[in-house]
């Protein structure tokens, strides 16, 4: 099925592409939720008379997202944990615990957005990506504390 993206999608295309995937993940996936209108003459005829009011959209969402990048990458970002005596936690810090002292210092972030490349289980420092725009991502420091 012939597809018009709304939004950029990993591993399947950015805004505007036309792209084709199978049907039950456009019936499924992409149409409910927004992500894709069908790629029919009358879609394609509106996506292109919409195109300049997006652009413009586009080009505020990548400047807000680098000035949030920029903000967050001053942050000093502290997480308590409970830790054993050698600074091994009991468990680990996830994207919510990340989000959640985010939140904390003032700043709303999806935990789905935060990216930890390996898990967090011992006391120190450690960095964490955010992926605010598909062209900007956050750099964090995060230190993890005993609580």
């Amino acid at each position: 099925m012939q597809v018009i993206l709304c939004e950029d999608i990993d591993k399947i295309g950015v805004a505007g592409e036309t792209k084709s995937v199978s049907e039950g993940f456009a019936r499924n996936f992409l149409l409910p939720k927004g992500l894709a209108y069908p790629a029919t003459p009358g879609n394609l005829k509106k996506w292109e008379s919409e195109k300049h009011l997006r652009e413009i959209k586009l080009v505020k969402n990548l400047e807000s997202a680098r000035t949030l990048a920029a903000q967050l990458e001053s942050v000093a970002l502290s997480v308590p944990a409970r830790a054993g005596r050698e600074g091994q936690l009991f468990g680990s810090i996830t994207t919510a615990a990340v989000a959640e002292a985010l939140l904390g210092k003032g700043f709303s972030v999806d935990r789905k957005t935060i990216d930890i490349s390996a898990p967090i289980k011992t006391l120190g420092a450690h960095e964490v990506t955010i992926r605010l725009h598909s062209q900007v991502e956050a750099r964090l420091k995060v230190e993890v504390v005993s609580s």
